[in-house]
C-alpha cells in the first residue's frame, strides 16, 4: 500500500465523494504531483552539484541558473553519461565557469615575474621590526 500514491489511497477510502471532496482530492493530486516533481528536480540538482567539483566547475550555482540543466539530464536518462554530456556542453559553451587546468610547476615558475632582490620594509621579519622599534 505505501507504493500507491496518496491520492489513490484517499480515493479508495472514500466510497462516494461529493463535489467538495472531489475538488479537495484534485487539489491533493496536484500538490502530490508538484511535490514529486520538486523532489526529482532536487535529486538531479544534488547529483549535478556533487559532480561539479570533480569536473572543475568553479560556480555550480551559477551554472544551474545560466543553463536549464535539469531537463537536459532528465531527457538524457539521468545516468552518469548524461551528467558527463551536460558538463561537456557546459564546458564548451561557458568555459569561464571552469577552473583552468593546473600548469606544470616548471612552467608556472617560469611564468612568474622575477621578484626584486633585497629586503623591502613590508617583507621584514617581526624580529627585525622589533629591533628597529627598540632603537627609536
Amino acid at each position: 500500500m505505501p507504493d500507491k500514491p496518496l491520492i489513490d489511497q484517499l480515493r479508495a477510502l472514500l466510497p462516494e465523494p461529493n463535489e467538495q471532496l472531489s475538488a479537495a482530492l484534485d487539489k491533493v493530486a496536484q500538490l502530490e504531483h508538484e511535490h514529486s516533481a520538486a523532489v526529482e528536480q532536487a535529486r538531479i540538482e544534488r547529483a549535478f552539484l556533487l559532480r561539479a567539483p570533480r569536473e572543475g566547475l568553479l560556480y555550480p550555482g551559477d551554472a544551474l541558473k545560466l543553463d536549464d540543466i535539469v531537463p537536459k539530464i532528465r531527457e538524457a536518462g539521468e545516468n552518469e553519461q548524461a551528467l558527463e554530456d551536460v558538463f561537456n556542453t557546459l564546458r564548451s559553451s561557458r568555459p569561464y565557469l571552469f577552473a583552468k587546468p593546473p600548469a606544470s610547476p616548471a612552467n608556472q615558475k617560469l611564468s612568474e615575474p622575477e621578484q626584486p632582490r633585497g629586503l623591502r620594509h613590508g617583507s621584514l621579519t617581526r624580529q627585525v621590526q622589533e629591533i628597529r622599534r627598540r632603537r627609536r
